[in-house]
C-alpha cells in the first residue's frame, strides 16, 4: 500500500467495481480498491497495472486506513444483504462526516432505511444508480445521485469526472433529490429499458416472422434506424447483433436459446407502478414478456397443440414498423416519466425530468438521440410531466399511431405476439379516452360489497340499494 492517502475507495471488484475504479484512476483519483476475495484484487492490478492510480488492500481496516478525510467510500456488492454486511463491517472504523456511497442496483426502499440509519450516526450515505454495464462503467456510466446537498458538494467533483456526456458535452450526472431518489431514477430506467428491448425484439420478429427478412436485410434495417430518429445504443448494438456470424458461418443470434433472464429492477418497477397506482402497461408487459419466454419447455408443449400458420398477406412494411416502434417507444417513456411524476410526489424528491432526460443521453443502456426532444420539452414545461399533452409527442403520434394499430391487429390476426406493442396501444387508448367502463365495475363492487361509488369526481361516496 502507497503512504499517500487515496481520494477515494471501492469495495467490490466484480465487473462493474473493476472497471468503475479503473474509470476513476484514469482521471488521476488514487483509488484504494478491496475485495473480500484478494484473488480479484490482485487480478485488477495485473490487469490495469500496479503504481498507475489503484492502491490494492487486503484487510478492511487497511482500506479505511488508507483513505483522505472525510472518508469516500464507493460499494459495488450485491444488492441485498451483502449491502448490509458491508455496511455493517464499516461502521466502527468511519467517522463522522465520512460517505458511504452504494453503487449497485438497490432497492429504493432499503436505500432509504440505510440512509436514515446512518445519518443518526454522522455518516453520509448516498445512493447512486448506475447505468452502462461493463464498458460505461470503465469509459463514463449515466450516474444518478441521491443523497443530501453536503454529499453532493464532496462527490460532485469526482462523478462529474467519471461521467459519460451528453449531447451537449456535460456529464451525466445529477442530484436528483434525497436518500432513495437516485436508486428509484435508475430502477425506473431499468423499467423503461425492459420495455424498450422488448419492443425492439417485437419489431425484430416482425421482420422476420412476417416479412420474411433475412438476418443480413433485418441488420440493414436496423442501420438505417440508427441513422434517424431512432438512434440509439440498443438499436447500434442489435445491428451488430444480427451480423455477427460464427466460425462455421452461422448467425449466432439463431443459435440463442429464446428465454430472457431478469434481475428484478424490472419487477421492482411494475410492483412500484401498482403500490402508486401508477397504468404502467407497458413496463409490467415487459415483465410478464421475459418470464412468458422463461416457460420455453411448457411453451414448446402447448405450441404443438395449437399449431400456428404462417400469413399468407401482410398490410405493413418494414416502415411501417418503424413508425410503430417509434410511437410505441414514446408511450413507454411517456409512462417511466408519468411514474417517476407520482413517485416525486409521494416521496418528496421534486425530481426534475429534464436533468434526468439529460443524463441518460449518454453512458446509459437506454441513451438515445430522442432524449433530446425529452430534455427540452421539460425545460419547456417544467412543471408538468405529461408527455402526451406536448404538441411535439401529439403530432408524432397522430403520424404515427396509424401504423401501431395495423400492425398490432395484423400481428394479432396471425397468432404473432406482441405485448409490449399491444399494450403501449392499450395505455394509449386507455388513457385518451374520457369514458371508460369503470362505472360497471363500480356498481358491481358496489353491489357485492358495498363499496360505494361516485356520480361525479371529488363528489361524495354513496350506496344504492340495489335489492
Amino acid at each position: 500500500m502507497n503512504n499517500e492517502k487515496n481520494q477515494t475507495g471501492i469495495i467490490g471488484l466484480a465487473a462493474m467495481g473493476a472497471n468503475l475504479a479503473m474509470n476513476f484512476a484514469d482521471r488521476g483519483f488514487r483509488t484504494a480498491v478491496f475485495n473480500r476475495s484478494p484473488e480479484r484484487t490482485e487480478a485488477l492490478i495485473g490487469e490495469y497495472g500496479s503504481g498507475k492510480g489503484l492502491d490494492p488492500t487486503y484487510t478492511i481496516e487497511t482500506f479505511i486506513a488508507s483513505l483522505a478525510r472525510p472518508r469516500k467510500i464507493i460499494l459495488m456488492v450485491q444488492a441485498g444483504e451483502a449491502v448490509d454486511r458491508v455496511i455493517d463491517s464499516l461502521r466502527p472504523l468511519v467517522d463522522q462526516g465520512d460517505i458511504i456511497v452504494d453503487g449497485g442496483n438497490s432497492f429504493f426502499r432499503d436505500t432509504i432505511r440505510r440512509e436514515t440509519s446512518l445519518r443518526q450516526a454522522g455518516i453520509e450515505f448516498v445512493g447512486l444508480g448506475v447505468s452502462g454495464g461493463e464498458e460505461g462503467a470503465r469509459r463514463g456510466p449515466s450516474l444518478m445521485f441521491g443523497g443530501s446537498e453536503a454529499a453532493w458538494e464532496a462527490l460532485s467533483p469526482y462523478l462529474r469526472a467519471i461521467a459519460a456526456k451528453d449531447f451537449s458535452g456535460e456529464p451525466c450526472v445529477a442530484r436528483l433529490g434525497e436518500g432513495g431518489a437516485g436508486h428509484y431514477v435508475k430502477m425506473v430506467h431499468n423499467g423503461i429499458e425492459y420495455s424498450d428491448m422488448q419492443l425492439i425484439a417485437e419489431s425484430y420478429s416482425l421482420m422476420k416472422d412476417a416479412l420474411r427478412y433475412p438476418n443480413d436485410a433485418i441488420a440493414d434495417r436496423f442501420r438505417l434506424w440508427n441513422e434517424g430518429r431512432l438512434e440509439s445504443f440498443l438499436i447500434e448494438i442489435s445491428e451488430r447483433i444480427f451480423r455477427a456470424k460464427e466460425h462455421d458461418g452461422g448467425y449466432v443470434v439463431d443459435r440463442i436459446l429464446d428465454s430472457a433472464g431478469s434481475k428484478g429492477t424490472g419487477k421492482w418497477t411494475a410492483e412500484e407502478s401498482l403500490e402508486l397506482g401508477e397504468p404502467s402497461f407497458s413496463l409490467a408487459a415487459s415483465v410478464f414478456a421475459r418470464y412468458a419466454s422463461a416457460a420455453k419447455e411448457r411453451r414448446v408443449r402447448i405450441a404443438e397443440a395449437y399449431p400456428k400458420h404462417a400469413p399468407e398477406k401482410i398490410a405493413f412494411d418494414a416502415d411501417d414498423i418503424e413508425r410503430a416502434l417509434y410511437a410505441a417507444k414514446l408511450l413507454s417513456y411517456a409512462q417511466g416519466y408519468a411514474l417517476l411524476a407520482e413517485a416525486s410526489k409521494t416521496y418528496g424528491w421534486d425530481l426534475d425530468f429534464a436533468e434526468i432526460s439529460r443524463i441518460w443521453q449518454g453512458g446509459c443502456i437506454i441513451r438515445a438521440r430522442f432524449l433530446t426532444d425529452m430534455e427540452q420539452l421539460f425545460r419547456e414545461h417544467p412543471e408538468g410531466s405529461d408527455m402526451l399533452l406536448s404538441d411535439g409527442v401529439r403530432e408524432t403520434l397522430g403520424a404515427d399511431l396509424p401504423a401501431l394499430r395495423v400492425i398490432v391487429a395484423e400481428a394479432t390476426l396471425a397468432g404473432i405476439a406482441l405485448p409490449g406493442l399491444s399494450s403501449s396501444l392499450s395505455y394509449f387508448d386507455s388513457m385518451s379516452s374520457a369514458l371508460l367502463p369503470a362505472n360497471l365495475i363500480q356498481a358491481q363492487r358496489d353491489l357485492f360489497g358495498a363499496h360505494t361509488f361516485r356520480r361525479t369526481e371529488g363528489g361524495p361516496a354513496e350506496h344504492f340499494d340495489w335489492q
